[in-house]
C-alpha cells in the first residue's frame, strides 16, 4: 500500500517539483507542507483531544476512586462524563491511525530513488553435477526498486534470471529491464557478487551482470540501482542522500546531519510539551502517577529518540522532511493552545462533599478546592449551599 501510494502519486509530484525547481531539497520542503496542510485537520483533532484529556484527568480520577468498588457503574459514570464533555478518549487515536499510510509513504520516497542506491538481490544455488534433476530458474528477480533518471522519467527495475539453481562450474550472465516505465539507454547498475560464507560483495571485475559459480554453495548476485540525486547538496547540506552513524558523525563533513538531529530532538520535545502540558498544581499538590510517568515520557522520548537516530542510518532528506514537520506540527499545536477551552462538567453528585473540618470552618471545598460562598451563582455555588443546608440540619 505505501509502496503503490508512493510510487503512482508521491514520486510523480515529486518529480515535477523537481523539474520547475531544480532542486529535489525544495521537492522535499514543498511536499512536506503540502502533507502537512492535507492532514493538519486530522493532527488538529488529535492534539485537542489530548489537550482536553489531559485537562480532565484530575475528574475522571475523583470518579474512578468514588466508584472503583463497583465497576458497572463506574464504566457508566465515566461514559456520562466523556458525553457531558464532548470527549471521545479513543478520538486521538483514529486520526493518527488515518494518516500513517500517507506518513509511511512520505518516508518511503524520501528514504528511496533518487536519493539513495537500492539494491536488488538474486540467490543463485550452486549444486553438484549429479542432483541436475533440481535445476529451476525463475524468470525476473522476486523483488524490484524504483530508478529515476537524470530527466526526471521513473522506471520499475527487476533483474532477469531471477533465483537459480546451477551446477558447480556454470556460468550465467544477468541484466535489467524496466517491467514498469523506460529505462534510458545509458542506465549501467552496479554488480556484485556475495560468496558462499562470506558477508562483503565483491564486485563485478569487468562491471557487467557476468558471473562464474565454481564450488558448490549459496551466492547472492546483486544490482545496484544507483539514485541520482544521492549527491545533490542544499542549502548547508552537503548531500540529500548522505548517511552517516556512530563515531562517521565526528567528521566535520558529516557536521550537517548532527545538527539536523538535534534540530530534530529539540522540535520534538517542544511539540510534546505544547500538546501535552503540564498540569496546574496548587500549593502544596503533587503529581499524581499517571501524571508523573507522562511528564517523564515526555521528557525522555526525544532523548531516546534523538539518540536512536545517531546509530540509525538515515539519508539527510528525511532528517530535512522530519525536522520541517516537526516545525509545522509545534507552530499548529502552538496556534490551538492559543484556543479558548472549554470548562469542564461534572455530575454534582460526583463532586466532593464536605468534610468535618469544612464545616467548622464555614466553608466547603469543591471539585478544584475552591470555596464557595452563600451569593455565588454558579453550580459550584449551588452545590455549597446546598451542603451547608444539609450541615445546618445534621446539627439540628
Amino acid at each position: 500500500m505505501n509502496f503503490d501510494i508512493a510510487y503512482q502519486i508521491i514520486l510523480p509530484a515529486m518529480q515535477k517539483i523537481a523539474e520547475v525547481t531544480h532542486s529535489y531539497g525544495w521537492a522535499i520542503i514543498i511536499l512536506t507542507i503540502a502533507f502537512r496542510l492535507l492532514v493538519s485537520p486530522l493532527v488538529a483533532q488529535t492534539t485537542i483531544s489530548m489537550r482536553r484529556m489531559t485537562k480532565l484527568q484530575p475528574q475522571m480520577k475523583r470518579i474512578q476512586e468514588r466508584y472503583k468498588e463497583n465497576p458497572e457503574l463506574l464504566q457508566k459514570k465515566l461514559m456520562e462524563f466523556y458525553g457531558k464533555n464532548k470527549i471521545n478518549p479513543v478520538g486521538g487515536c483514529l486520526p493518527t491511525l488515518i494518516q500513517l499510510p500517507l506518513l509511511f509513504a512520505l518516508y518511503w520516497t524520501f528514504n528511496g530513488p533518487p536519493f539513495t542506491d537500492k539494491t536488488i538481490d538474486v540467490k543463485v544455488n550452486v549444486v553438484k553435477a549429479e542432483d541436475t534433476k533440481a535445476l529451476t530458474k525463475a524468470e525476473v528477480s522476486s523483488t524490484n526498486t524504483i530508478y529515476i533518471s537524470k530527466k526526471n522519467v521513473a522506471a520499475k527495475v527487476v533483474v532477469f534470471p531471477g533465483n537459480s539453481d546451477v551446477v558447480a562450474g556454470s556460468d550465467l550472465t544477468f541484466a535489467t529491464r524496466a517491467v514498469e516505465g523506460q529505462l534510458p539507454p545509458d542506465f549501467n547498475p552496479q554488480w556484485r557478487l556475495v560468496m558462499p560464507g562470506g558477508h562483503q560483495p565483491l564486485d563485478s571485475a569487468d562491471g557487467t551482470g557476468h558471473f562464474v559459480f565454481p564450488t558448490v554453495g549459496e551466492y547472492h548476485v546483486q544490482a545496484v540501482i544507483p539514485g541520482i540525486a544521492k549527491n545533490d547538496s542544499f542549502g548547508f547540506i552537503s548531500g540529500l542522500g548522505k548517511v552517516a552513524t556512530g563515531a562517521n558523525l565526528l567528521k566535520p563533513a558529516n557536521f550537517d546531519i548532527i545538527f539536523l538531529v538535534l534540530l530534530f530532538g529539540g522540535t520534538m520535545f517542544l511539540s510534546q510539551k505544547l500538546t501535552v502540558p503540564a498540569p496546574k498544581l496548587k500549593p502544596g499538590q503533587e503529581l499524581d502517577e499517571q501524571q508523573l510517568i507522562q511528564q517523564q515520557t515526555m521528557k525522555t522520548m526525544p532523548l531516546a529518540t534523538t539518540a536512536m537516530f545517531f546509530f540509525f542510518p538515515i539519508p539527510a532528506g528525511v532528517y530535512l522532511y522530519l525536522v520541517l514537520s516537526n516545525v509545522i506540527q509545534t507552530l499548529q499545536t502552538w496556534l490551538i493552545s492559543r484556543m479558548p477551552e472549554a470548562e469542564v462538567i461534572e455530575d454534582p453528585d460526583d463532586v466532593p462533599a464536605l468534610t468535618n473540618g469544612d464545616e467548622q470552618n464555614g466553608g466547603a471545598a469543591n471539585n478544584n478546592g475552591r470555596h464557595g460562598d452563600d451569593n455565588d451563582d454558579s453550580p459550584k455555588g449551588a452545590i455549597t449551599r446546598k451542603e451547608k443546608k444539609k450541615s445546618k440540619r445534621r446539627k439540628n
